[in-house]
């Protein structure tokens, strides 16, 4: 083998692709359990994470590309696992970004104007450890007062304990300028 082969070859192992068998997502750091090659797997491997996003990729059909650091076998790093076979959410203009999971819930920043939530059947939105929005198709429970700057348009009836606002009574009515009673239930 002549020494530029030889190179080539050493090159050629520093990267290779793995699928995924395992992945321990409980520690300080993801690990991974993989095979690059039939019948040789490797556990505790490393998965290199950036700072701010974590994932957990669903394991059937999941792989990953793993980097002999220094060329070293022994001393292996993951990048994150993907998975193609699930849910890649595709048709993105130029910028655009999306952050989705496997059954398809999405956010999408897109083009620099609006970032639209995609939820399969609840938004949930917590300050502190604290619900304070919480979103279904049906329902949206707001857990704190709300403060409007603006109109307040309703297509139906608004209820304020238990007043109706388009069928309420007052008592007290008279003729002229006088003023009512307080709204009745």
């Amino acid at each position: 083998m002549t020494m530029e082969s030889d190179n080539t070859q050493k090159l050629r192992s520093l990267t290779r692709r793995a699928v995924v068998h395992a992945i321990n997502d409980n520690g300080a750091g993801q690990t991974v359990t993989l095979e690059t090659h039939a019948g040789y797997p490797r556990s505790i491997v490393p998965v290199h994470q950036q700072f701010g996003l974590s994932s957990c990729a669903p394991l059937d059909g999941a792989i990953t590309h793993v980097v002999a650091l220094g060329g070293d076998e022994a001393d292996l790093l993951a990048l994150p696992p993907a998975n193609p076979s699930l849910a890649h959410m595709g048709g993105l203009a130029s910028g655009e970004t999306v952050l989705y999971d496997a059954v398809g819930q999405a956010v999408y920043l897109q083009d620099g104007k609006f970032v639209r939530v995609q939820a399969a059947t609840e938004m949930m939105v917590e300050i502190g450890g604290v619900t304070v929005l919480d979103l279904t198709s049906k329902l949206a429970t707001l857990n704190v007062p709300l403060l409007v700057n603006g109109d307040i348009k309703a297509s139906k009836d608004i209820v304020a304990g238990t007043v109706s606002v388009q069928g309420h009574l007052h008592d007290g009515v008279q003729k002229g300028s006088d003023t009512t009673g307080k709204p009745q239930a």
